[in-house]
């Protein structure tokens, strides 16, 4: 309980940081006998706020390098690059934006396996605390059907209007290279399809110029990705619009006259914590919730390296998280946590050992 209110009492210093506080420099490693870089990350730093800093950085080290990234993150990506990074070939990233409050990056990165996908992943930080952003922290539960709805609607939009415009083409300016034709109507049907009922619309976001930012996938296969002009589709909300659908922490957060600071609601989704695995051994969690399923990794501090963990993410308050390491004889250790006493509490268990463990929420 001491290292809740603690961390706490930090968080609540301040309802805002000053931009010219955050700087954001970068690592990087070039590709072998080559002055091009292959892994690019950016590295924050917070003048009065190391401890938020640390949170961002060890996220994101940890999420696309699968690893802590130490004391010396240079040294750290260095020897990861030289060891391989499969499945990952290459990583860079850009600054959306920077407010007082909110720090938004995109995460380019490039996976190769039989072959070779790139994409973005956008990630909001509250910069008082280094917490990710996630839309059920800042908007009341039954916003996020109506939320879904509007960015379903937009993305069908986006859709019919593009098929729209293809076919009021003269088959001339429709025509390609070689004389190809793409029926574009017939391109996108199975996807125009799925914005009838989808539900998965609003669970990637982003927070920039006073938008909730949407992000969702495109309709392309990897074989017919470049005839897709579409490609990814963004979809903004203005936050002025759902401000009575907003949570405490999310007026706190995103309103900006408000003065006050609320602490971000407990969750182990999208969160990184740190805590301590039996007596006093240092552990590090980053976990992501798709429904009910979960995925991520926990991390001994002292080694860094991932430990890969999938499981089940609790429908209820009153139901622990489950997550489970497997080898190739199967399931090597399970961890349940469940929140209790201003912290997540719960159990480690491989084989016949058993030992306590327990994350702060901040």
């Amino acid at each position: 309980m001491k290292g809740f209110l603690a961390g706490a009492a930090a968080l609540l210093l301040s309802s805002s940081v000053l931009a010219s506080q955050v700087k954001i420099s970068e690592i990087s490693y070039n590709y072998p006998d080559s002055k091009e870089k292959q892994y690019l990350l950016p590295w924050v730093t917070i003048k009065d706020n190391p401890q938020a800093a640390r949170r961002i950085n060890d996220y994101i080290f940890s999420r696309f390098a699968s690893h802590l990234p130490g004391k010396d993150p240079q040294a750290t990506l260095n020897r990861l690059a030289k060891a391989g990074m499969d499945p990952i070939a290459s990583l860079s990233w850009s600054r959306v934006e920077t407010t007082p409050r909110i720090l938004t990056l995109d995460i380019f990165a490039e996976g190769c396996g039989a072959y070779c996908e790139s994409w973005d992943t956008f990630l909001s930080f509250d910069l008082r605390s280094g917490t990710l952003i996630n839309l059920d922290d800042v908007v009341t539960p039954d916003t996020r059907t109506r939320l879904n709805d509007l960015v379903r609607a937009d993305v069908r939009q986006q859709i019919t209007t593009f098929v729209a415009q293809q076919k009021a083409l003269s088959t001339e300016e429709q025509r390609l290279e070689d004389d190809e034709y793409v029926d574009y109507q017939e391109f996108y049907a199975s996807c125009l399809a799925r914005t009838e009922t989808g539900t998965y619309y609003a669970n990637d976001f982003s927070l920039a110029k006073n938008n909730f930012v949407f992000h969702n996938e495109r309709c392309s296969n990897h074989a017919s990705r470049a005839l897709d002009e579409l490609d990814t589709f963004t979809s903004k909300v203005p936050v002025a619009d759902m401000r009575s659908q907003l949570t405490p922490y999310g007026l706190s957060l995103l309103t900006p006259d408000s003065t006050s600071t609320v602490a971000p609601p407990p969750s182990l989704n999208g969160r990184l914590l740190y805590g301590t695995l039996g007596e006093k051994t240092p552990v590090v969690l980053n976990i992501t919730c798709r429904e009910t399923s979960l995925d991520g990794a926990y991390f001994y501090s002292r080694f860094g390296a991932a430990i890969e963990l999938h499981g089940t993410c609790p429908t209820g308050s009153d139901q622990p998280y489950v997550m489970k390491t497997y080898s190739e004889d199967g399931v090597t250790e399970t961890i349940t946590l469940t929140q209790a006493e201003g912290k997540y509490i719960g159990e480690w268990h491989a084989g016949d050992k058993v030992l306590p463990i327990e994350f702060a929420l901040f």
